[in-house]
């Protein structure tokens, strides 16, 4: 990965309040990165749906054009893509274009937006970039400036702590660390044993973060991550998503499913473990 190579940022719209809020993240994701901002104004997600009716700047939206001014008013590179793109080759052009992310806005409820939950699964399981999943809400001023990092007792928290950490090195951003206090000795060595390779990579790279022990412990601590938030001010927390799925999982759903369009809209940034995970140079 060749960080001389400028940044980018894709933001999927539908140009209802929801594809609006994601224009708006993506904005400020790219300024927080210095990077460009990709817009996909015509997101397909099968080849049977290629023949959508094309946006072009003439047909948008006035509170839309308003963005598009808004952006070049702040000097953040804008590209608008009006022929329609499936998943498969967004995640080729977010590959050819240096992407950090995508962004797109859930809803709970069917035919509000493009993408409900069932839709986001599909879309964020098989991206090897990031994806921040956002509401119909638009970013406040303190947003990105307090950011979580639940960790838990399984060995992908690498992954999540280099990404928490970015928004420190790129925003100056602490890093609040939440865990659960387990009363069982072998649950609490995993998460001890995983607190120390966080504290010793962020102490490495001068991260500055704190720690929050959780007591009694909590079974989902991604999605209590989320609950807390308003203590720190924190406005965005970092999961990864589940790689291989138990009975369980199929039967009540995984940990990240009420995480992803959430009714609060809170953002969440989910990871993929997987080999080829995009990641910055550190």
């Amino acid at each position: 990965m060749d960080e001389s190579k400028k940044l980018n940022v894709i933001a999927i719209t539908d140009f209802t309040d929801f594809g609006d809020a994601a224009v708006r993240y993506g904005s400020v994701v790219a300024a927080i990165f210095n990077a460009s901002l990709t817009i996909v104004g015509n997101y397909v997600p099968h080849k049977k749906l290629i023949n959508h009716k094309k946006r072009t700047p003439e047909t948008l939206s006035p509170h839309f054009r308003r963005s598009l001014e808004n952006l070049s008013d702040h000097s953040i590179e804008t590209i608008l893509l009006s022929d329609p793109y499936t998943a498969s080759e967004l995640y080729q052009y977010a590959d050819e274009t240096n992407t950090v992310m995508f962004v797109i806005a859930v809803s709970s409820q069917k035919n509000r937006t493009t993408f409900n939950r069932k839709k986001a699964f599909s879309f964020i399981n098989p991206s090897r970039h990031p994806v921040l999943v956002v509401g119909n809400q638009m970013p406040g001023t303190d947003i990105f400036k307090q950011v979580l990092l639940p960790i838990d007792i399984y060995l992908n928290s690498k992954e999540k702590a280099m990404w928490a950490g970015y928004f420190h090195r790129y925003y100056q951003a602490p890093v609040h660390i939440v865990y659960s206090l387990f009363k069982d000795e072998f649950l609490l060595q995993k998460v001890k044993d995983n607190l120390a390779f966080v504290e010793k990579l962020y102490q490495n790279l001068n991260i500055n973060y704190t720690l929050h022990p959780i007591t009694p412990s909590v079974d989902n601590i991604d999605y209590h991550s989320m609950k807390i938030a308003p203590q720190f001010q924190a406005t965005l927390t970092v999961i990864m998503m589940t790689r291989y799925r138990s009975l369980t999982d199929l039967l009540i759903g995984v940990k990240e499913k009420k995480m992803i369009g959430n009714p609060i809209g809170f953002p969440v940034l989910c990871l993929n473990e997987r080999d080829d995970l995009y990641v910055l140079c550190t």
